[in-house]
């Protein structure tokens, strides 16, 4: 895994007790997707539905949240229209202002959602009971239970020390970025190309995974539902990755 979405998963890690969607918002993962940790990364290879188009697959919405994350040495300044340092954006009305973030370490992270929605698998032993049975499962597969997204949200990853990001709007428009609810009517610049950055878009950030445990005893009786072992949490698997 890269410095830069290791910082980011320890982020999400911390806000959400979840694991990195990495990259955050462009990427197309879903509940039911399977797949493994390359280099820290989950990496999709499909989705159970299209492998067992018979499976049964209740998703449903969980409770919401909200995120409003900025890795230790990141700077914010307020700025008006003249390039005065200003201590709210609510004395501007809706006056020409910005918002600019210094990054002074490396591999910096400004997460901000107001609202981050979750779809979530209701029927998770059910499931992990129907892929035991099938031969062509195989027990490293880690499958996505929980997707986690961010609405409108701001994403800023920033690689080297010393970058900076900047988005000019009117200061109303502004509040509304710096709680992590950003539409339209900004424009962004930064200081160097390293910088990633998703301002204002919706998208899935933050993910949670079961799968078969390798050590689990899988009991099939006629009249019983299959019982089998699983894993949510990947922390040993993921050690050397981090």
């Amino acid at each position: 895994m890269s410095r830069l979405a290791k910082s980011y998963e320890k982020a999400i890690k911390k806000e959400l007790t979840a694991h990195a969607a990495w990259f955050p918002i462009t990427n197309t993962f879903k509940v039911g997707d399977y797949g493994f940790f390359e280099g820290g990364v989950f990496r999709s290879i499909g989705n159970i539905k299209d492998k067992y188009p018979n499976i049964d697959l209740r998703v449903a919405q969980g409770p919401g949240a909200k995120v409003n994350f900025s890795s230790e040495g990141t700077r914010t300044f307020k700025f008006d229209a003249a390039g005065n340092v200003v201590g709210s954006f609510a004395q501007l009305g809706d006056a020409e202002a910005a918002l600019k973030f210094e990054f002074t370490k490396q591999n910096s992270v400004v997460l901000k959602a107001d609202e981050i929605t979750l779809e979530q698998l209701q029927n998770i032993e059910e499931v992990a009971a129907f892929l035991a049975s099938k031969d062509t499962w195989k027990r490293k597969y880690k499958v996505i239970s929980h997707a986690y997204t961010g609405e409108n949200c701001i994403v800023i990853c920033a690689r080297e020390s010393g970058s900076e990001f900047t988005i000019n709007a009117k200061a109303d428009i502004l509040s509304d970025i710096e709680v992590g609810k950003a539409n339209a009517g900004f424009e962004t610049s930064s200081s160097n190309s390293s910088t990633y950055d998703s301002i204002g878009e919706t998208g899935i950030i933050a993910l949670r995974f079961f799968k078969l445990n390798w050590l689990g005893n899988i009991k099939i009786l006629a009249d019983q539902v299959n019982k089998v072992s699983i894993v949510d949490t990947f922390e040993d698997e993921l050690e050397d990755d981090f």
